[in-house]
């Protein structure tokens, strides 16, 4: 997308409105059930959860040093493999909500800060493609707006069971 199509307050606005709907879908799941899959292929409320904040962190990291750094080159993550480490560690559920909205509140101020040519400055993806400030930033609120919809699915199938 080009980036003059892209504004920082409406990057920012939407952003935070999913960080928030993914807080609020997370308070639906009783915490009686946060481990309840599916399938064993699926993932949990908690999977998602911690999966969200993670991401979310290290997403924003990628943001600061394409603000920061010339064409850095930006790590892939091995999602099954971080998806595991926290399933394995049941951590409370509280610390992945704690770190989503903090970091949540730090990336909603640097997307907020961005100027048109802040916007346009990009970093390499270790898959070969190049992304912009603005692309991350979309990027960012459909990750988190995808896991609400993901979380709702988990809750309809308890519901359902």
């Amino acid at each position: 997308m080009e980036v003059s199509s892209f504004h920082p307050e409406h990057l920012a606005e939407r952003y935070l409105a999913a960080v928030e709907s993914f807080i609020n879908a997370m308070r639906r799941v009783p915490g009686e059930r946060m481990d309840w899959r599916k399938s064993d292929e699926t993932w949990s409320a908690r999977d998602v959860a911690f999966h969200v904040a993670d991401i979310d962190q290290m997403l924003g990291l990628r943001l600061r040093r394409i603000l920061g750094e010339d064409s850095p080159d930006l790590a892939g993550v091995n999602t099954r493999a971080s998806v595991q480490l926290y399933r394995r560690a049941r951590l409370d559920i509280g610390l992945a909500i704690d770190a989503l909205s903090a970091t949540g509140a730090l990336n909603t101020a640097l997307i907020e800060s961005l100027t048109h040519d802040t916007m346009a400055r990009k970093g390499r993806h270790s898959g070969g493609h190049e992304m912009t400030a603005a692309d991350l930033a979309a990027f960012m609120a459909m990750h988190i707006e995808a896991h609400v919809r993901q979380i709702g699915r988990i809750v309809g199938w308890m519901n359902a069971k």
